[in-house]
């Protein structure tokens, strides 16, 4: 019989070395910087599971600009940006997760600690939901089927509804 906590560790394991396998590729937008703009055409690369495909052409609007960004792995990642440039939140769903590393940027440390905080208090896996230190991130799902959502709430221009947003 399998403990429980085998398979906590496994489950670990497995989006760590998933989440490894996606950082390959291209850098995505990061949370406080510019979108990502489209690939050369030359450097999307057959095999390489986190290059960008596509980049669909930015919806705007007078508050924000979406980006889709579809990569090669099957992962969609759609990038809000404010009228000044600056992505304010992240929202991913597919078979396997960003580079969460990339797309949080310099508040991948408040993600870690977090997580870190979590793991000594006896959670693992997901679902993780953490709204700390300017940084609210939402993220869920199992092996091909991963979502999730980051944001910066101190970034969100005025008048948008992050709720409405990210739905």
């Amino acid at each position: 019989m399998i403990s429980l906590n085998f398979w906590f560790d496994t489950v670990r394991v497995l989006l760590l070395s998933l989440l490894l396998a996606a950082s390959a590729g291209e850098v995505l937008a990061t949370l406080g910087q510019a979108p990502s703009t489209p690939p050369a055409a030359s450097s999307s690369t057959p095999g390489s599971g986190a290059r960008m495909s596509a980049v669909s052409p930015g919806t705007r609007s007078s508050l924000y600009t979406l980006h889709e960004v579809q990569l090669e792995n099957g992962t969609s990642v759609r990038e809000y940006a404010t009228p000044a440039g600056l992505v304010f939140a992240v929202a991913w769903r597919g078979p396997v997760l960003p580079d969460l590393t990339a797309l949080l940027g310099g508040y991948f440390k408040t993600f870690k600690a977090e997580i870190d905080q979590a793991h000594l208090m006896g959670s693992r896996g997901s679902p993780v939901n953490i709204e700390r230190d300017g940084l609210v991130v939402r993220s869920n799902g199992r092996m091909r089927n991963f979502f999730g959502s980051a944001y910066a709430p101190d970034l969100i221009p005025a008048g948008v509804n992050i709720n409405d947003v990210l739905q």
